[in-house]
């Protein structure tokens, strides 16, 4: 109830950054749990960015597209922007891009009565590690499981590192923290689910953000930039933030 209460004074002090009929419209796609046209709310990032404008009067409008598509229309200015992108020096070519709204953060899995902890690469030594064919888990992690520093065995998808670890196969795996989750509860029942856990520092960490087009006008760029900015600190402070990302780790934006 306090949080809440924070939250609407914050919310009623917000000035506003545009017009209260304004609204933008955003491209958008799949991404579960942060981006998805089937979770509530679009999913947690779609939800926190939403949230995040409304506190400036700003509505927005989503369009679900495949990636490439989404991201050629948003270039091309056809739309005011992008979800949900990790900026990059090519990229910065054809967009600004907005505070990061979530850090695309891998940490590693495994079962609650394991007492697993790690700070280096060198921990993982003698463990057996899971990891996905294709994905990069930073330049450290890859380097060692390619040099056979540590003993990595490798699946074509994330669900099956869930079920190995369930299976006693492995003893940990890293995975994006919030798809974890999101894949944990999904083929999981709860009494299974309930069993794993994280580690809390991250084996990578990358900042995404919304892409905001350099082919609308500049100074309608720049206000919907400021308007997340400032939306995203009020959504941090009121405690709102991080309410949403705790929901997101429960599943609750399954539908």
């Amino acid at each position: 109830m306090i949080r809440i209460l924070l939250f609407s004074i914050f919310v009623a002090l917000a000035a506003p950054v545009l017009a209260l009929d304004e609204v933008i419209r955003l491209t958008n796609g799949e991404w579960p749990p942060y981006t998805s046209e089937k979770l509530k709310h679009g999913g947690v990032f779609t939800h926190i960015v939403t949230e995040a404008l409304a506190i400036s009067g700003i509505g927005v409008e989503y369009k679900y597209l495949p990636w490439k598509r989404g991201y050629k229309l948003a270039k091309d200015g056809e739309y005011d922007g992008a979800l949900a992108w990790a900026s990059t020096p090519e990229r910065r070519e054809d967009f600004f891009f907005s505070a990061p709204v979530t850090f695309n953060k891998k940490v590693f899995f495994h079962l609650k009565d394991y007492p697993f902890d790690w700070n280096t690469i060198d921990d993982l030594k003698g463990l057996s590690v899971g990891a996905t064919d294709k994905y990069t888990y930073g330049p450290d992690f890859d380097e060692a499981a390619r040099t056979g520093k540590i003993s990595v065995q490798i699946v074509n998808r994330d669900v099956q590192n869930i079920r190995k670890l369930m299976a006693g196969r492995i003893q940990i795996f890293p995975m994006e923290i919030e798809v974890g989750y999101n894949l944990i509860h999904q083929e999981l029942i709860p009494e299974q689910a309930a069993l794993i856990t994280n580690h809390s520092l991250p084996v990578q960490k990358t900042p995404v953000s919304v892409a905001v087009s350099r082919k609308i006008e500049l100074k309608r760029a720049q206000k919907l930039l400021n308007a997340l900015q400032s939306g995203l600190q009020i959504l941090r402070d009121s405690g709102r933030y991080d309410e949403m990302i705790w929901d997101s780790r429960k599943g609750e934006y399954i539908q």
